[in-house]
């Protein structure tokens, strides 16, 4: 989302970073023709946070290829704000942007960085012209930019919503619909994709859905809880954008936890529910036991990243 440069670098290849608590996720994802290829995913131990000089260090050391890069936000580090877009012309949308969120996120909007992307036309619910504005704080830009301030091919600061949207788009339910569950250690991001055209996002509180019996990273989560969240998301999508149900839902990444969870959806909705399996959506050049962490499948989102602009 974020640009780094004025164009973003065009390259049949691109690696995507994404930062986990003491960890970086690297991922390389090659596109020529047919399948993208996955050709490296690992996890990388890292003694600081993302910014410092133990970033830095492992990054060097990864010996990152000279392709294009992006790196991914943490959840806590900005909002996604669904909101009317200002009647300007495209060179002052952020600007105007930046004042209607003033009354929207939970920290200065001058401490800001802003960028908008679309989402299609809604037909129904009287609304204008509606937008996703992305308002990431700047403290948080700037570690990403600091992490990356050695790598020359470094041009993108992405969302993990559109990251999802990648690796939803390749699935075969795509075509038609679906939802994608994404879960992380505290929070779960729901993403409506039809075709590679991003619909809706919304995320999740999963200490809410946490059975009480289970307080550990692998308990299982209360279905209602979870179908309630979805059954909001896939309302609006329907409603707001006239769309046919989606019916098809895929949890990720493809851990026991998410397999009980998809277990569950399906005997509560009656829906197609699976797991999210890379071997199937990618030719991996790695083992399919790699790629089963949160922050790993967000580097392969961003490696998928094919758009060469900026909004």
């Amino acid at each position: 989302m974020f640009g780094l440069l004025k164009k973003s670098l065009a390259a049949k290849s691109r690696v995507g970073l994404a930062f986990g608590p003491a960890h970086v996720a690297v991922a390389v994802v090659r596109r020529d023709r047919g399948t993208p290829v996955l050709e490296r995913c690992e996890l990388l131990p890292m003694a600081g946070d993302a910014g410092g000089d133990a970033a830095s260090a492992v990054i060097r050391a990864a010996a990152v290829p000279r392709v294009p890069v992006s790196t991914v936000l943490r959840t806590d580090d900005y909002q996604l704000v669904l909101i009317e877009a200002p009647d300007v012309p495209p060179a002052e949308l952020r600007a105007a942007m930046r004042w209607r969120l003033k009354e929207s996120i939970d920290y200065r909007v001058e401490d800001a960085v802003i960028d908008v992307f679309d989402v299609p036309l809604q037909t129904r619910g009287g609304q204008g012209r509606m937008m996703y504005a992305i308002a990431a704080r700047r403290t948080a830009v700037d570690r990403h930019l600091a992490a990356l301030a050695a790598v020359p091919t470094f041009d993108v600061v992405d969302v993990p919503e559109l990251c999802l949207r990648n690796l939803a788009a390749l699935t075969p339910a795509a075509a038609a619909g679906v939802a994608l569950l994404h879960l992380g250690e505290k929070t779960a991001t729901i993403v409506l994709v039809k075709g590679r055209t991003f619909y809706f996002a919304r995320q999740m509180d999963l200490q809410a859905t946490r059975l009480a019996a289970g307080s550990d990273a692998d308990a299982r989560l209360d279905v209602a809880g979870v179908v309630l969240e979805l059954q909001r998301s896939l309302d609006y999508y329907e409603r707001h954008f006239d769309q046919p149900p989606i019916t098809r839902i895929v949890v990720s990444p493809g851990s026991a936890r998410a397999a009980m969870l998809a277990d569950d959806l399906a005997k509560e909705t009656g829906f197609e529910v699976n797991t999210l399996n890379l071997q199937t959506l990618l030719h991996c050049e790695i083992p399919s036991e790699t790629v089963v962490d949160a922050t790993c499948l967000l580097a392969v989102g961003a490696a998928l990243r094919e758009e060469h602009r900026s909004l």
